[in-house]
């Protein structure tokens, strides 16, 4: 995709971002966004990519509705995140986001935030839409990290009820 300022769009297909730096208003992407840097060439270079998201909507159904990886660094406001069969939001391989009064409606379980990778949620509202089955689903994050202390959680709420 190329860099730029997109407001008020409706992405039909997934939308990849893989260097720059994008900000999108009032955008709708009806097959998610993955936001990946090349390790090796943004270590090399020292830029990474980024992208800002303000109310914007993101929806997918066999995978995440919105993918960070590889040392993305994204900011989310007044958005919302639903993913019908897959977690909602994947922040993986030394990726950050930083979450501000989001919406993350979720069947299986609202993020996974893997190894090296963080986010920062503040005023998030997530909300259990499927039948809650087994350990993982009954989760709103699940970690695969062992540094979990470097992802914040700020007056969120769980179903209605403050986490």
């Amino acid at each position: 995709m190329a860099l730029g300022n997109y407001i008020g769009q409706v992405f039909m297909e997934k939308v990849e971002i893989y260097e720059g730096e994008s900000t999108f208003e009032n955008c709708v992407f009806e097959k998610g966004v993955l936001v990946k840097g090349n390790s090796k060439s943004n270590f090399l270079s020292g830029e990474f990519p980024s992208a800002s998201f303000k109310a914007c909507s993101f929806y997918g159904e066999n995978e995440p509705s919105v993918s960070l990886w590889h040392f993305a660094q994204c900011s989310f406001v007044d958005c919302q995140m639903f993913s019908e069969k897959c977690v909602a939001l994947r922040i993986d391989a030394g990726a950050h986001g930083t979450f501000n009064n989001c919406k993350i409606d979720y069947t299986k379980c609202a993020a996974a935030i893997m190894i090296e990778a963080s986010g920062d949620f503040e005023n998030c509202s997530f909300r259990c839409s499927g039948d809650v089955v087994g350990e993982l689903s009954a989760l709103p994050v699940y970690f695969d990290a062992n540094n979990k202390e470097r992802t914040r959680f700020v007056n969120n709420t769980l179903n209605g009820e403050r986490l």
